[in-house]
């Protein structure tokens, strides 16, 4: 009985998922809705990178509010102590990759709407508006 209420919550936390990942990917792809068709097989990728991975560091920065940077750890029974924690390490990580798929989609973009859109889409990323 327990495992099928972890089974519907399981099920439940990731439709919720999903559907947060869906309207970033939709909110980003408005800025490239004029794109050329051969580009756009390109960056529609990396936009749904780009929303997986935006909703994925809200969800560690949520943890990491929570438990902080660091957790303990214990190596037999004498060694123990303080460690950066999972969280922390896989955020840093992925931020780093974030930031540089949204570049890459700024560089993606016509010369002409690159100032706006890109401007655009900083702002929106810094906004921190989800």
């Amino acid at each position: 009985m327990e495992d099928e209420i972890r089974e519907k919550i399981d099920e439940q936390a990731l439709i919720k998922k999903n559907a947060k990942i869906e309207k970033e990917r939709q909110k980003i792809s408005k800025i490239f809705a004029q794109m050329d068709k051969n580009k756009k097989t390109i960056v529609e990728t990396l936009i749904d990178n780009v929303a997986f991975m935006s909703v994925t560091l809200d969800e560690l920065k949520e943890d990491i509010k929570t438990y902080g940077v660091k957790e303990t750890y214990m190596n037999g029974s004498n060694q123990f102590g303080f460690k950066e924690s999972v969280e922390s390490k896989t955020y840093n990580t992925m931020l780093k990759n974030y930031m540089n798929a949204v570049k890459q989609l700024i560089d993606l973009l016509p010369e002409e709407e690159k100032k706006n859109a890109g401007e655009d889409l900083l702002k929106f990323i810094a906004s921190g508006k989800k």
